[in-house]
Formats: structure tokens, C-alpha cells, sequence
């Protein structure tokens, strides 16, 4: 590498290392990347001119000058997540911290037509005019699909759930005038939920909306395999030759755990289930103890299948929370290792962690960008 290469390599590692320490000072940056003091002193000042580090305080002194502890300024950039789902669209602004500042939820019945796409950069133009930010601080936007995402191709390949098939993403971003990157909604749920995990490093997790899917974390990183479709528990058999699921096979966790199996067809939706269910009403407590019954058994499969924490997330986690005792006592029994139930979480950010993970797509890309700058690559333009 060239002395510029060297420098921007340089720059990026110290910019990762006050993301993950948050904060440090000059002699500890040096001592843990094995790095000069004049490099990371020149590095630290031009990362200060523009903005993107500041100074956060001083450790205590055994003689002579405070350190000064350094921070990345998180207000320094800004992301947007939108989540598109069958019948709603979900914004939230966050910064390089993963802070949400702004988040709106809007009814909107998903159409495949030119019409909706148009409404969607709509939105996101009010969106983002309510946060007051500055526009030229917008690393970017992140979109959550539900179905088969292949970021190779940045293609849609299937979405039972919004009834497309080979959908590019360059049609539904076709308004948008900023960067966009997208992916899996329940791939980008998980990615959002272990992004400040410190002590979970690689996980299951479990989205549990009218579509369940779901998403493998190795190492932080999410694991999307051969052809994208890794974490699509949704579409694993549970019960041989059972209930028909949205994709058409028969017996799939989906078809016995969505939250449709539980609304239909008395309810419109779960926050009316349950209302109903805490009233006391006995068809619902028999449905919900049915439902749990094979939720466990599907967490149970995960479990045996990658030995590794669960994180249960999506529109029905806040319930699930609530009942959680009753969950942990349908999963013993299925238990073959005699093992603590630890390994089971539920989502820190319910249904707004799709989004989230979307707009951390551009906060990783920069932050893994050799250049530190906002990534400027339209990625609309090339689905």
C-alpha cells in the first residue's frame, strides 16, 4: 500500500475502535492498534476538523496534563430505515450511535404499481423534513423486504407476503434520490438486535409477524448462505403433511405460528387478541396455548440445530414477554441437554427492529468504508 492507503486504513481502524471502546485517549488508541502518536494524533485532528470525533473528557492525571478522552461525535451522520410490509410503511431516523430520533409508522397498503413507489419517496421527503435534520448529513437509506432478498443481484426474488416475484430494487427506490442498500427485514432485525450485544456474538434470530422468518448472526456479521434464504425458519416443517402455508407447502412453523393464526378470523389484529385473551375469553386462551405449543417447538429446533442464544423478535415480542413463563414451561419438556433456558431473549426494539437494521446498513458501510466518508454509490441505480 502507498503512504495514503496506509493513512486511510489508519483512519478507519481508529474510527472503528471509538465506535466499539466509545471513546478513548490518544495514548490507549496507540497502544492497542500498535500505532504511532504523531499518527494518531494527525489522524485524530482531521478527524476533529470535519466533525466526526470530539472531545468527551479527561481521565484522572498521575502528574502532568488530564488525558483527554476521545469520542466519535454520533450526531456527525445520520440514517434513515424504512420497513415496507403488507399494509404499513415504518421510518426511523437514527445516528452513527444507533439513538432512534425520529420514527413515524404510516398505513399504507404495499402495491406493486409506479403510484406506490412514488408515494413511498413521499413519505420519506416528509420524514425527513419532520426530523429537522440536515439532508447533507444522510449517509443514506436502508429498506427492510419481507421474503427472499438476493443483495447480489439487489433483487426481490420472492415475498409471499407482498405477492411479488423477481422484483428489482431499482423499481421500488426509483424516487429516491439518496444512496439505498437493502436487505431480509427479519436479516436485518437480528443485525439490529446484536449490533451493541457485547456479550452475544453470533445468535439465532426469530421474527414473528404475519410472515415468520428469521436470521443467523456469526461473529456480528448476519450469515446469508448460498443464495440469500439462510433464517428462513418460517418454511421449516413442523408438522408432516399439516396446515397450507403462504408458500404454498404444507406443515411450515409459518402456517402454525404467524400472528394471522391468531387473529383469524375473529380479530383484526393481535393487539385485539390479546385484549381479548386477558379479559379471560376461552377460545382465545386455548388458541394461544395451541400457538405456544408449537412456537416452542420450533425454538426448540433452532436451539438443537445451532446451539446458540434466541433472540424472539417482531410484531408479537411485547406478548411474548408477557407470558414468557408459560413459553419456558412448554420448552423444558422438548429440552434433550437438561439445559437452563438462558439462552432465550426477546427483541430490545419489538417492531421497530427491521428498520432499525436497515438503517444500519449505511452506519456499517461507513464505518467500513476505507475513505470514512458517506458512501456515495446509488444503489438503486444498479439493481
Amino acid at each position: 500500500m502507498n503512504n495514503l492507503q496506509v493513512r486511510d486504513t489508519n483512519k478507519k481502524k481508529i474510527v472503528n475502535f471509538l465506535y466499539t471502546n466509545n471513546g478513548a485517549t490518544k495514548q490507549k488508541i496507540a497502544k492497542t492498534l500498535g500505532l504511532s502518536m504523531p499518527t494518531v494524533s494527525l489522524i485524530l485532528k482531521e478527524l476533529s476538523a470535519r466533525g466526526l470525533v470530539k472531545k468527551s473528557g479527561t481521565l484522572k492525571s498521575s502528574g502532568g496534563r488530564k488525558p483527554v478522552v476521545n469520542s466519535l461525535a454520533y450526531d456527525a451522520y445520520f440514517s434513515v430505515g424504512i420497513e415496507i410490509t403488507q399494509n404499513h410503511l415504518r421510518f426511523v431516523l437514527i445516528n452513527l450511535g444507533e439513538d432512534i430520533l425520529h420514527y413515524k409508522i404510516i398505513r399504507e397498503h404495499f402495491q406493486n404499481n409506479d403510484a406506490y413507489y412514488k408515494k413511498l419517496a413521499d413519505y420519506l421527503e416528509t420524514f425527513l423534513a419532520g426530523s429537522g435534520i440536515d439532508r447533507s448529513l444522510l449517509l443514506g437509506i436502508g429498506i427492510a423486504l419481507p421474503g427472499l432478498f438476493n443483495t447480489k443481484k439487489n433483487l426481490l426474488e420472492y415475498s409471499p407476503t407482498l405477492q411479488v416475484r423477481n422484483l428489482p430494487l431499482g423499481a421500488i427506490t426509483k424516487y429516491i434520490s439518496y444512496p439505498v442498500l437493502a436487505n431480509n427485514e427479519a436479516n436485518l432485525a437480528g443485525f439490529a438486535e446484536i449490533w451493541h450485544m457485547d456479550e452475544v456474538e453470533s445468535a439465532v434470530f426469530l421474527s414473528i409477524n404475519k410472515g415468520v422468518g428469521g436470521s443467523i448472526i456469526v461473529g456480528n456479521k448476519v450469515f446469508n448462505g448460498m443464495n440469500g434464504r439462510a433464517g428462513e425458519f418460517g418454511h421449516m416443517t413442523i408438522v408432516k403433511d399439516g396446515l397450507t402455508c403462504s408458500c404454498g407447502k404444507k406443515g411450515c412453523l409459518e402456517a402454525y405460528c404467524s400472528t394471522q393464526v391468531l387473529t383469524e378470523p375473529n380479530f383484526t389484529d393481535v393487539d385485539e387478541f390479546f385484549a381479548s385473551l386477558q379479559m379471560g375469553n376461552q377460545y382465545c386462551m386455548q388458541k394461544w396455548e395451541t400457538y405456544l405449543d408449537y412456537l416452542a417447538t420450533g425454538i426448540n429446533n433452532l436451539r438443537t440445530v445451532f446451539d446458540s442464544d434466541i433472540i424472539l423478535g417482531g410484531e408479537i415480542v411485547q406478548y411474548l414477554k408477557q407470558y414468557s413463563d408459560l413459553l419456558r414451561r412448554k420448552l423444558l419438556p422438548l429440552n434433550s441437554f437438561g439445559e437452563p433456558l438462558n439462552y432465550l431473549h426477546f427483541s430490545r426494539y419489538s417492531d421497530k427492529a427491521s428498520a432499525i437494521g436497515a438503517a444500519l446498513l449505511l452506519v456499517d458501510a461507513f464505518l467500513s468504508d476505507d475513505t470514512i466518508r458517506p458512501p456515495r454509490l446509488n444503489y438503486s441505480d444498479s439493481a
